[in-house]
């Protein structure tokens, strides 16, 4: 299970906390895994990872709120005008990931998990605690809201929240 899913975990848990942090959230996530082995259904082994790396990221969160800080204030050191307009890929990508900054978290997350993570939306259902039409509705107004945002680009691009991006943020520098 670790050798199919250790990396999409360790994505997961990196985006939402940074790299010290993310091996440690990992290791968690697979003895939680190692100790329910039995109760995991075949063939839902990602989504239930994901469940528990989300339930664990928000654990974690609540324990340390000072570091959320100190990364929130790393991450917006990440702005798009830091970034040679000769890439029109790095600005491209610089302009998606200030859209997807300037969306409530419950948006972005369910658009990470379904296109960045590549979850079904029956898995990221499961991952988000909700319903496959539940999670369609959700990722049907979070792209909308996402839309509407990456074209009105001109706007002053707000800062990067604490904790997201740093797993695909790096081809930006």
């Amino acid at each position: 299970m670790f050798r199919h899913h250790g990396d999409a975990i360790y994505a997961y848990a990196t985006d939402r906390l940074g790299g010290e942090d993310a091996q440690d959230l990992v290791a968690e996530v697979f003895i939680v895994a190692w100790r329910r082995l039995a109760t995991i259904k075949v063939g839902e082994e990602r989504p239930w990872l994901f469940g528990v790396a989300r339930r664990l990221v928000m654990q974690h969160r609540r324990h340390r709120a000072d570091q959320a800080a100190l990364q929130n204030h790393l991450q917006s050191k990440l702005a798009p005008s830091d970034i040679s307009s000769s890439d029109p890929d790095a600005v491209e990508r610089a302009e998606v990931v200030s859209a997807l900054a300037g969306l409530p978290e419950a948006d972005r997350e369910v658009l990470l998990l379904r296109y960045w993570y590549d979850l079904s939306g029956r898995e990221a259902a499961k991952v988000l605690g909700c319903t496959a039409a539940t999670f369609a509705v959700r990722l049907h107004r979070a792209r909308r809201r996402f839309e509407k945002r990456y074209e009105d680009r001109s706007a002053d691009p707000e800062p990067l929240p604490a904790g997201s991006f740093t797993a695909y943020t790096r081809g930006l520098q």
